[in-house]
C-alpha cells in the first residue's frame, strides 16, 4: 500500500484537506494517517478506521463525508478521519491504539475528536482517551467514562428512521408505488450498523429478507427472524456459522429480490458490476448506511434506471449526532431523541427540494452542506463584509428553506 501524500493532495480543493498527518511507530509497527479535512465550523469529527486495507485516499474521502455530514446535521464539528493500517485481531490492538493516540495527540481535541469506525470499539476509545489524557479526545466511549457507546445502535437507529420516512415521502410524492409495510429489505453488512438497522426496521414492521457479512449471506423471501439471528450471532460470531440456515456466498446479497437495499459494509461495494445486479433484482431504493458505499459511476447507473439513492451523510448521521450529545454531556435518551429529530428534518427537507428542483438527493444535500461550510470559512477569515456580500448574492432556495440546526434540539 502506498502512503504517498501526493495521492491525497491530488484530491485537494477549496474545502480541504487542511492537514494530512502520517504516523509510524517502529516499536509496534503501527502505521496510521489522520486527515483533518475542514474545521471552519468546529474541530474535525470522525472515527478511526482500523483495517488491513485502509488507504490514505479512503481516509480522505471519509473525512470529506464527515465535513458534509456534520454541516448538514447542524453540528458544531468539521470533518476528519483516522486510519490505522492493520488487522486489529492479529496485532496488539491496545499497543497500536496507544501508539496512534500518542502520535496525533497534538491535534486532539482542538482540531480532531475521534470516534469508533470499522475495526474499533468503545474499548478502543477508552484506550485512546486515556493515552491522550482527555475524555474530550473522543466519543463513543464506555458509559462508565461518561460515553454514549455506538454499540447502543445510534447509527442504525438513524438509518431506520431515514428509511421509514424516505419510503413514506416517496409514496406521498408518487415517486415510488410501494406500501412501506410491504417493502422487502436486504442489508449488506451485519456489524454494528447493519445489525441495529435490521433490529429497528424489524421493530417498525419491515420484512428483512436477506442479510450478509464477510463470511456469507442468508435469504428468506418470507422474512428473517432478526431478533433470533442477532441472539445466535452473539455465540456464532459470523453468518457462515449459523447452522439452521442455508448459507450463500456473500455476493448473493446483490441478487436477491428486494425493494430496499441497504449497504452497511465497506466502501465502494456498489459499483459498475454490482449496480446492474440490484436493478435486475428489482431494487427501488438504496439507503447508504455505510460511508461512501456507492461509486459515482454506480450511482449514475442506478439513478438512470429509476432507483433512488439516499446518500450516506444524510442517512447515517445518527452516530455523529449521538456523539455530539455525548460531547456536551447529554444522556442516551437525549441522543436518540435528537437523532430522530435531526434526521427526520433533513430527509423531509432534502426530498422536498428534490421534488421542487429535479436534482438528486446527493446534489441537494451537498449544496446545503457547502453553503454552511462556506459561510463558516468566510467568517473564520474575518471576511465578515465579504461573507455578507456573498450571501446577499446567494439568496438561493437552500438558504431560505434550510433551518439553522446548530442550537436546535427537538420539539
Amino acid at each position: 500500500m502506498s502512503l504517498s501524500v501526493y495521492d491525497v493532495w491530488s484530491l485537494a480543493d477549496e474545502w480541504g484537506p487542511e492537514k494530512v498527518v502520517f504516523v509510524y511507530d517502529p516499536d509496534t509497527g503501527m502505521r496510521g494517517v489522520l486527515v483533518i479535512d475542514n474545521t471552519a465550523i468546529g474541530p474535525g469529527k470522525g472515527g478511526i478506521r482500523f483495517t488491513p486495507t485502509v488507504t490514505p485516499v479512503e481516509v480522505f474521502r471519509l473525512a470529506r463525508v464527515m465535513t458534509w455530514k456534520c454541516a448538514l446535521a447542524g453540528l458544531p464539528f468539521g470533518g476528519a478521519k483516522g486510519g490505522i493500517m492493520g488487522d486489529p485481531n492479529k496485532v496488539d490492538r491496545v499497543a497500536w491504539m496507544k501508539s496512534f493516540a500518542k502520535a496525533i495527540k497534538p491535534y486532539v481535541p482542538l482540531q480532531y475528536v475521534a470516534a469508533t469506525d470499522m475495526g474499533t470499539t468503545e474499548l478502543d476509545m477508552a484506550v485512546f482517551a486515556h493515552e491522550v489524557g482527555d475524555v474530550r479526545a473522543c466519543t463513543g466511549k464506555p458509559s462508565e467514562m461518561g460515553g454514549i457507546p455506538h454499540e447502543l445502535g445510534t447509527t442504525g437507529y438513524g438509518v431506520a428512521v431515514a428509511t421509514d420516512l424516505t419510503l413514506k415521502m416517496l409514496n406521498k410524492f408518487g415517486s415510488i408505488s410501494l406500501d412501506p409495510r410491504e417493502a422487502t429489505v436486504a442489508i449488506q453488512g451485519f456489524g454494528n450498523v447493519g445489525s441495529f438497522t435490521a433490529k429497528f426496521l424489524d421493530e417498525l414492521g419491515y420484512k428483512i429478507v436477506a442479510i450478509s457479512d464477510i463470511s456469507g449471506c442468508i435469504y428468506n423471501p418470507e422474512g428473517l427472524d432478526i431478533p433470533l439471528i442477532m441472539r445466535e450471532l452473539q455465540t456464532a460470531g459470523s453468518i457462515e456459522k449459523l447452522s439452521r440456515y442455508e448459507i450463500y456466498p456473500k455476493e448473493k446479497i446483490f441478487d436477491v429480490k428486494s425493494d430496499v437495499f441497504i449497504p452497511a459494509a465497506s466502501s465502494d461495494t456498489i459499483n459498475s458490476e454490482t449496480a446492474p445486479k440490484l436493478i435486475k433484482a428489482g431494487t427501488k431504493l438504496v439507503i447508504e448506511a455505510a460511508n461512501i458505499p456507492t461509486t459515482a459511476e454506480a450511482e449514475k447507473i442506478l439513478i438512470q434506471s429509476g432507483v433512488w439513492v439516499i446518500p450516506d451523510f444524510i442517512v447515517n448521521a445518527g452516530g455523529v449526532i449521538g456523539s455530539y450529545v455525548e460531547y456536551k454531556g447529554g444522556t442516551e435518551k437525549e441522543a436518540f431523541d435528537l437523532i430522530n429529530y435531526k434526521i427526520s428534518v433533513n430527509v423531509k427537507l432534502v426530498l422536498t427540494l428534490v421534488q421542487q428542483n429535479s436534482l438528486t438527493p446527493r446534489k441537494i444535500a451537498q449544496e446545503i452542506a457547502k453553503t454552511r461550510v462556506k459561510r463558516a470559512m468566510l467568517l473564520r477569515r474575518g471576511a465578515i463584509d465579504v461573507a455578507r456580500e456573498y450571501f446577499a448574492r446567494q439568496k438561493s432556495l437552500y438558504e431560505f428553506m434550510v433551518p439553522d440546526l446548530r442550537n436546535t434540539t427537538h420539539p
